[in-house]
């Protein structure tokens, strides 16, 4: 994975995971927690699902802050999921 990559999640451009029409695309899910740690400071894991919109699966994660607030970010692991199963 480049740099780019690595920093800011596949794809590029505006995909900051705020939707599923933005989300980033990651080709595991280590890539998704590792970009959680990176883009989201003071935000921790909460709730983890799997989402199909579309015909394309998602893994969408609500982060929760110390102070109660949440944040809902999308990732893309059409690259990966069920190719393994």
């Amino acid at each position: 994975m480049g740099l780019f990559n690595f920093l800011f999640g596949k794809g590029g451009g505006d995909r900051d995971g705020s939707s599923h029409e933005k989300a980033i695309i990651v080709g595991s899910v280590g890539e998704e927690y590792e970009w959680i740690q990176r883009n989201c400071p003071g935000f921790r894991p909460g709730i983890q699902a799997l989402q199909e919109i579309a015909g394309k699966h998602y893994d969408v994660h609500t982060l929760r802050n110390a102070q109660g607030g949440e944040r809902t970010v999308y990732f893309d692991i059409s690259q990966f999921y069920g190719k393994y199963f």
